[in-house]
């Protein structure tokens, strides 16, 4: 099984479970326990943003140091920072620390942005032929995505352990000690690849962008941005705040919601891979994610929580299709020796407008209405899809050029 795979690959593969799991849940209880040591919503809001913007400097230090450094020097380094990082929360409850170390692991994101994300996908796109790529991604983000809907679920521990005797707080504090853990596992996997991790260079040699990777690496860092942009304005944290807020739902139940929309993103991944060989990753990308934007700016305006759920989860049967297609199509379309210096600078611009989504989108729902940014996510993000297909449907990946 899989044997067309390599060891790294494996491992990766591996490693993704834990990662996810982790992340869910955290990213789901992240704004309401901010919320319960007296931040404002506002506040959160700018606690998620400092978090992506040091996302965004540890991405564009990722991209240029692989081949100095090493790919694996550089996963165990941000793996321990987040192991680190469930540390203090579980174990303290000063507001300075916790922000500090929210901010430098860009906690209660549970997306697929971050410096080791960028990492492991370079080293996944090494790990199998042209041709088996796409499947590859898409294995792996449904591995992702069965793991977030498991540890969705698990944010349901959080009333057990109060029936158990526990103060709200020690709860919260469990979970973060379970995170801390996971991550440490996690560079555990890291420390088992070997060298057909790193780059496929001479190291530290310079590998300056063609002029073709540079113009799209500008095209697309543009287009990008508009879709991060309209991610940022409904985050797991601030959809969990907006159930929380809107129809009253507990921990459990909003972690039931997301373990549901985590199952229907994962069902449609490998759907996506086999779409993609018959109309393209381009196709695929675009109208798979176009229905799904124009359902999520109806969410709020639903008459009832029902409805609201129902097109919640239609979204998220579609929205995600474009996960593996994309990450397949932006490491295929240049170089190999380019891929994470490119990686690196596609997300750069990208993570700027993540960084700002959330600061606007608590600023949006607490003055404008808590269900403001879904409509002005859809709309941004429904500008994207239509650009992208318009700029890039001839560019052709090296197995769709064959």
């Amino acid at each position: 099984m899989l044997d067309w795979v390599d060891r790294n690959g494996k491992l990766l593969l591996a490693a993704r479970p834990l990662q996810a799991f982790a992340a869910s849940f955290v990213s789901i209880s992240f704004a309401i326990y901010l919320k319960g040591l007296g931040f404002s919503l506002t506040q959160i809001g700018l606690v998620l943003t400092g978090g992506m913007a040091s996302s965004t400097l540890l991405n564009l230090l990722a991209g240029f140091l692989e081949s100095r450094v090493g790919r694996r020097r550089l996963l165990v380094s941000l793996g321990l920072l987040t192991t680190a990082s469930g540390l203090v929360f579980a174990t303290t409850s000063s507001k300075a620390l916790l922000v500090a170390f929210a901010v430098i692991s860009s906690m209660g994101y549970s997306g697929g942005f971050g410096a080791a994300q960028m990492l492991e996908r370079v080293i996944l796109a090494q790990s199998c032929r042209d041709e088996r790529r796409t499947e590859l991604y898409a294995i792996r983000t449904t591995l992702g995505s069965l793991a977030t809907a498991t540890g969705s679920l698990f944010t349901g521990l959080l009333v057990v352990l109060r029936g158990l005797g526990l103060t709200e707080l020690g709860a919260y504090r469990a979970m973060f000690g379970a995170y801390a853990a996971l991550n440490l596992a996690l560079v555990a996997l890291y420390l088992l690849l070997d060298e057909g991790a790193e780059v496929q260079v001479e190291a530290g040699s310079s590998r300056p962008l063609s002029p073709q990777a540079k113009r799209y690496l500008v095209q697309l860092s543009l287009l990008f941005s508009m879709d991060a942009l309209g991610g940022a304005f409904i985050t797991r944290s601030l959809v969990a705040y907006w159930l929380f807020e809107r129809f009253g739902l507990t921990m459990d139940r909003i972690g039931m919601v997301f373990s549901a929309s985590s199952l229907l993103a994962a069902a449609s991944f490998m759907v996506a891979a086999r779409i993609s060989r018959r109309i393209g990753l381009i196709n695929t990308m675009v109208f798979s994610h176009l229905p799904a934007n124009i359902m999520m700016m109806g969410i709020p305006y639903m008459p009832n929580l029902w409805t609201s759920l129902g097109l919640y989860l239609g979204r998220s049967l579609l929205s995600q299709m474009d996960v593996p297609t994309r990450q397949s199509y932006t490491m295929a379309i240049v170089k190999p020796e380019e891929r994470a210096r490119f990686q690196s600078l596609l997300n750069l611009p990208r993570s700027f407008t993540l960084a700002i989504g959330p600061g606007i989108a608590g600023y949006l729902m607490q003055y404008m209405g808590l269900g403001t940014p879904f409509l002005v996510a859809g709309f941004i993000k429904a500008a994207y899809d239509v650009l992208l297909w318009y700029r890039f449907k001839d560019v052709k990946p090296p197995e769709e050029a064959a």
